[in-house]
């Protein structure tokens, strides 16, 4: 097992919060140090320079969606950049309205609530939103085999639920909406970074991603990847002047989509957080996700071999799972709260479901101040 482990040093690449066992990445993930110089360099410097700064700007976004590009194997062209999950998937609903008939969009009630609320808020526009039964395991492709009909044109797939841990296979979701004629879309903001994210293996139409969490890159940089497929044959109802093939040619009567992602742009763009995003990126990149991964599943058994004889009033999650362990404490929850608080251990809560986790910059001597401290 400590083979998997990574060394120790990888933590001296990023800044973490003194006094406290940082166990929040499910969260936010700490800074690299890295960021702040990336940002003077990238955003600041050249708007001191030369005041209006766009060509260096627009450089960096580029550089960031190459370095994404890169990290989840797909072609730049086909990433836009978004403000948040949300703007990308309610950007991504706005194209399929022309796109095809149907108008039920699938999803399980595990999905993080931001999802749902996307699509109930499209009901004036005629969609509907059909739930996976409550107990219906998000793991099994029969599930939400059953669940698909004719009037489905969009499955929503969480990679990792965020309430639970459980990881989702992908590719047979998306096989099974392919069937079933319907497209599907996976929310990978709780597993890029931790988990490997292929789009293109797994055969989705597209995929939402954060930086705030795993990929220790900060708010405000997430995205829509959009399968080559679709690249041209979507257009997007939600568009700004940066959707154009020109956002520089200034005639307001004639707009052309831009012929890649872009088209999902919408107005003038963020820059800061995507050079914040790209030094987490670059990070991630170069410690390997499979490595951190393996880092994350070794600490996770060290913890739950600690402790899990010791809590037979807990529920530990069975079957596969993302980086976040989500332990439901039950009525043991007050007393484990209160340790939390005491130990400095940041760690949170959905109702009784603990949620902890190991990043790459945790350590052995983590797993036991929290096995202590809970124990």
């Amino acid at each position: 097992m400590s083979g998997a482990l990574l060394p120790e040093a990888v933590a001296g690449r990023f800044h973490l919060p003194p006094g406290a066992t940082y166990l929040k990445s499910h969260s936010v993930g700490c800074q690299p140090r890295a960021a702040e110089a990336a940002l003077r360099g990238a955003l600041l410097a050249p708007w001191r320079e030369t005041g209006e700064a766009w060509p260096d700007w627009l450089g960096a976004i580029d550089a960031w969606r190459a370095a994404l590009a890169g990290l989840i194997g797909v072609e730049a062209r086909d990433l836009c950049p978004a403000t948040n999950v949300s703007a990308g998937l309610s950007r991504y609903i706005s194209a399929l309205g022309t796109a095809t008939g149907r108008r039920t969009i699938l999803l399980a009630p595990s999905a993080f609530p931001t999802i749902g609320y996307v699509a109930s808020g499209l009901e004036a526009a005629g969609w509907r939103v059909r739930y996976l039964p409550g107990d219906a395991d998000v793991r099994d492709p029969a599930n939400w085999i059953a669940a698909l009909d004719d009037d489905v044109a969009l499955v929503v797939a969480m990679h990792v639920s965020s309430n639970s841990g459980a990881l989702t296979d992908i590719a047979a979701v998306a096989a099974a909406a392919k069937a079933a004629g319907a497209r599907c879309i996976a929310d990978c903001a709780q597993s890029v970074g931790v988990v490997p994210v292929t789009p293109a293996a797994w055969g989705v139409d597209a995929v939402l991603g954060t930086s705030v969490k795993w990929l220790c890159g900060g708010p405000g940089a997430a995205w829509l990847w959009v399968a080559p497929h679709d690249r041209t044959a979507l257009s997007p109802m939600e568009r700004g002047w940066w959707s154009h093939e020109n956002p520089f040619e200034m005639d307001i009567s004639a707009f052309r989509y831009a012929p890649d992602a872009r088209r999902w742009w919408g107005g003038t763009p963020d820059v800061a957080p995507f050079i914040l995003s790209a030094a987490g990126i670059a990070e991630i990149a170069a410690i390997g996700v499979d490595q951190v991964q393996a880092h994350n599943r070794a600490l996770q058994a060290m913890l739950r071999g600690a402790l899990e004889a010791r809590t037979p009033r807990w529920r530990w999650p069975a079957g596969a799972i993302g980086g976040t362990l989500c332990i439901d404490t039950g009525a043991d929850q007050p007393r484990v709260a209160e340790a939390l608080d005491r130990h400095n251990l940041r760690a949170d809560f959905r109702g009784t479901i603990l949620r902890l986790s190991f990043h790459a910059y945790s350590s052995a001597a983590d797993v036991e101040t929290a096995a202590r401290a809970l124990g």
